[in-house]
């Protein structure tokens, strides 16, 4: 839904008041503070702008406080308010920790996109080599696997993926990263929680064993290819039966991870307790990537719709309160959610901290700051800043999809806080 234009006036910058929302109007780089339309809150703020040499500024009383505009009391004296040179220096450092952010979050993409090709490898290596394929897969999981066991400091956070990035190879990650983090929620721990990690890595294993142009196939499939894609759980577990090592519960992940509580999954119909707690957790995460990752790129859903879809769609398929614990635990503002703030600003949520659900990391779009160096800011840091609603594809110029990476592809990895 587009948001209506909202009314503005013009008034002398001496009549500004504590309360009053402006827009500057300046360029970014014009101005020592953060952001170019906000709330004042602050004596120094109003200080600040007058030493910029501005005659007039521009005031929205929409999101004015109402007696700021009505009834303005005049502005108290701030004997401390700093100057110009000041507030530069003190948007300098914040300008700092945002690159920080982005260098984080540049080498959280790095690692994820490591774990992704040591899964193309094990793949590779499975049908000629099982048992080093095997090896090789236990040392991703002990990594992976040793980040949850026991931490609850973890952000989840997005991976842009380019459109001919996103694989079979990438699919497998992600799963296994939200498996860990659904299941380290829901409270699983150390071998428990190795074994889940496993059977995630390896749970769509068995369709390197269909051919090619089934699995790559772009596109709704025939019913006769449905029934051949649906041979790959049965067919993974065949191919991990060479490996003796490989522990009973990650078979079953492989064998049982489209198997639904009503009865209507494959390969078997079983349902209800027949289907261990770690197989719906991994059907969960399984389902979730797969709608934000469509098969076709142009279906694939937002995060929020996703969960949305599943909550309403599988409400008799998957375990409740495990869907109930995986919507909340990946936020109001799921990685990947684009949404408007109070002062107008358009940002992709790229990181959630699970105490701190309301205030995500965001990607901020600005058409004065090039893409390589677009601000990442906290909103556990902007106070001021909220988030004032979630927008759907059409709402926002293709421009920002460009310099977001929406149209992109997703993938989901963790990093300490």
């Amino acid at each position: 839904m587009k948001k209506p234009e909202e009314k503005s006036l013009r008034i002398p910058v001496d009549k500004l008041r504590l309360g009053m929302f402006v827009d500057l109007e300046m360029g970014w780089t014009k101005h020592p503070f953060l952001f170019a339309r906000f709330k004042l809150t602050k004596a120094k703020d109003i200080e600040t702008i007058k030493g910029l040499g501005l005659c007039e500024i521009t005031v929205i009383p929409a999101r004015s406080d109402r007696n700021a505009i009505r009834n303005p009391p005049p502005p108290k004296s701030d004997d401390s308010a700093p100057n110009a040179d000041d507030m530069m220096a003190e948007k300098q450092a914040t300008l700092s920790k945002a690159q920080g952010y982005r260098q984080r979050h540049n080498s959280v993409a790095s690692k994820y996109r490591e774990q992704a090709e040591k899964m193309k490898k094990i793949a590779k290596a499975l049908s000629t080599e099982p048992a080093n394929a095997i090896q090789d897969a236990d040392e991703v999981v002990e990594g992976l696997a040793a980040e949850f066991d026991g931490s609850s400091e973890l952000l989840t956070n997005l991976v842009n993926l380019g459109a001919g990035e996103h694989s079979f190879y990438n699919h497998n990650v992600n799963v296994t990263v939200l498996s860990l983090m659904l299941g380290s929620a829901a409270g699983l721990k150390g071998e428990a929680l190795r074994q889940l990690a496993l059977g995630a890595l390896l749970h769509d294993i068995g369709k390197i064993a269909l051919p090619s142009q089934v699995v790559t196939k772009i596109g709704k499939l025939t019913l006769p290819e449905e029934r051949v894609l649906q041979q790959h759980p049965v067919l993974g577990r065949r191919l991990t039966e060479k490996v003796r090592t490989l522990p009973k519960m990650a078979q079953a992940i492989i064998e049982l991870h489209h198997e639904y509580l009503d009865g209507s999954g494959y390969p078997h119909g079983i349902g209800g307790a027949r289907i261990p707690k770690q197989v719906q957790i991994v059907s969960i995460c399984n389902i979730y990537d797969n709608l934000c990752n469509a098969r076709v790129a142009q279906e694939s859903l937002t995060p929020k719709n996703a969960l949305a879809l599943m909550f309403k769609r599988y409400a008799d398929k998957l375990d409740n309160e495990l869907l109930q614990l995986f919507i909340h635990h990946m936020g109001v503002y799921p990685p990947g959610t684009v949404v408007r703030l109070n002062d107008d600003s358009i940002g992709l949520v790229v990181a959630v901290n699970p105490k701190q659900l309301l205030r995500p990391e965001l990607l901020l779009y600005s058409d004065e700051v090039p893409k390589e160096e677009a601000l990442i800011v906290n909103l556990a840091e902007h106070p001021q800043l909220e988030v004032e609603a979630v927008l759907k594809p059409g709402e926002y110029p293709s421009r920002i999809y460009q310099y977001l990476g929406i149209e992109e592809r997703m993938g989901y990895f963790v990093d300490s806080l």
